[in-house]
């Protein structure tokens, strides 16, 4: 569906000539596996040989590029869960000391713990105000509150390494 709505927009809107309808479709392919994080997609290149496209690999780059800017879009943003587990693993790799306190005594068990606390928050309408980011460092920081004695110097810690302002 991502696939269509981006041809269709992009074709249609835009007026794009026909000559450029094959390096727009590829590009489109491309973004919309892009979108999925979890989608095991082949190269550029493979795929420009595979689709037999008259276009060159960093023709169809550029087009992706121009179709991102159009659309202003910004497949690169890191998402909350992003950050949750950037941030887990700065603690976890700084603080080593630190799974043998928790209760579940496996890092990859805390963090889908964060995460279930994480989706609880991005549900709640009284929290969209707040960034994900924030979120992401407060649920962080009352878990390690929770579960840790010395939390505090574990959190001033990550919030410096965040480049974050007590």
């Amino acid at each position: 569906r991502l696939l269509s709505s981006l041809l269709s927009v992009f074709f249609f809107s835009l007026q794009a000539q026909l000559k450029y309808l094959q390096c727009i479709a590829i590009s489109c392919l491309v973004l919309a596996a892009e979108t999925n994080k979890y989608e095991v997609i082949p190269s550029v290149q493979t795929l420009a040989v595979q689709s037999r496209c008259k276009h060159s690999p960093a023709e169809i780059l550029r087009m992706e590029r121009i179709i991102l800017d159009k659309l202003q879009w910004d497949l690169y943003t890191e998402t909350p869960m992003d950050l949750l587990n950037i941030f887990h693993a700065m603690v976890m790799s700084s603080w080593p000391h630190l799974p043998p306190t928790l209760p579940q005594r496996n890092p990859s068990l805390h963090v889908a713990l964060l995460t279930k606390q994480l989706q609880h928050c991005m549900a709640c309408h009284q929290l969209v105000q707040f960034k994900g980011s924030t979120l992401v460092l407060v649920i962080i920081t009352l878990e390690l509150e929770r579960q840790t004695p010395g939390w505090f110097v574990v959190t001033t810690d990550l919030l410096k390494k965040a480049q974050v302002g007590s």
